[in-house]
């Protein structure tokens, strides 16, 4: 299996609402999970881990979606527009297909049991297995679901 790319949703959302703040050169972490950042450009932010990411924009008719996308072309497996679809929205959608209306990705929502717990559970082309909602510490968030694990009390 080859590594996910992934980009956490604090940390794009801390970076896409104050990044631009930052002068360049300056270090600073994500205050929800405390990832270590440089902003190493203008508008590009480097992770502690190596990755770069440069702030970018989907353009709609009326409107515009900010999100990072990675300067090396590996973009993460699951865009910032659909993680926050999915995450604010994903439980209540009704099984079956939707759509998402910023990049246009096509994802298939279904209900499934796991650890006895009835799961809404996402797929969508080019994904290896499907995603599940994990609640987590500060938000949830989006794991496969072999990754999946139930809420402790």
């Amino acid at each position: 299996m080859s590594e996910r790319v992934i980009l956490a949703d604090c940390c794009e959302d801390w970076i896409i609402d104050w990044g631009g703040f930052y002068l360049a050169t300056a270090a600073f972490a994500c205050p929800e999970c405390r990832t270590a950042w440089t902003k190493s450009g203008a508008e590009t932010f480097r992770r502690a881990d190596g990755r770069e990411f440069r702030r970018s924009a989907r353009n709609g008719p009326e409107a515009s979606f900010p999100y990072l996308a990675a300067t090396d072309g590996d973009q993460p497996n699951v865009d910032r527009c659909c993680a926050k679809i999915l995450l604010a929205q994903g439980e209540r959608l009704a099984d079956g297909p939707f759509g998402c209306p910023v990049c246009r990705t096509v994802w298939q929502k279904r209900s499934e049991r796991l650890h006895g717990i009835r799961l809404a559970v996402f797929a969508k082309n080019g994904l290896p297995e499907p995603l599940a909602i994990q609640p987590g510490r500060t938000r949830p968030f989006l794991v496969p679901l072999s990754e999946y694990s139930p809420p402790r009390d």
